[in-house]
């Protein structure tokens, strides 16, 4: 079943998500994944992180700083944040809990009708980019 932005208010849930769909690819540094926090009600996405290919997930550093950053942005921090289950996030996840945030992990099918405008306006994005 989706999730439904309808169901929380602002800056009670985040979902995270990659947002890339291809390797976002740089001359000098190598292949990235795009890692990026969205709140679940209105769709605002507060931060990201580009994570190097070769890494199995997101490092704790980058947890650290991804999450603050969105806390920032957000001038809040979620009761609920999302994780994909067919996504390693283990070490994302460990970090949000020590800040108290609850973690559920669900499909990408339940969280595709919410990060599909990002995903393809990223794409279109990063299509026309030479890094």
């Amino acid at each position: 079943m989706p999730l439904d932005p309808y169901e929380y208010s602002e800056n009670e849930a985040w979902l995270l998500f990659q947002l890339n769909n291809t390797p976002v690819r740089t001359e000098m540094d190598g292949d990235f994944n795009a890692i990026a926090i969205m709140d679940v009600a209105s769709g605002m996405i507060f931060g990201m992180e580009l994570v190097p290919i070769v890494e199995s997930e997101i490092s704790e550093f980058q947890s650290r700083k991804l999450l603050s950053s969105s806390e920032s942005r957000a001038k809040s921090r979620p009761r609920l944040l999302f994780v994909p289950s067919e996504r390693k996030t283990s070490i994302f996840s460990a970090v949000a809990s020590k800040m108290g945030i609850v973690v559920e992990m669900l499909s990408e099918s339940e969280i595709e009708s919410l990060t599909k405008e990002a995903i393809d306006g990223f794409s279109a994005h990063m299509s026309r980019q030479i890094l």
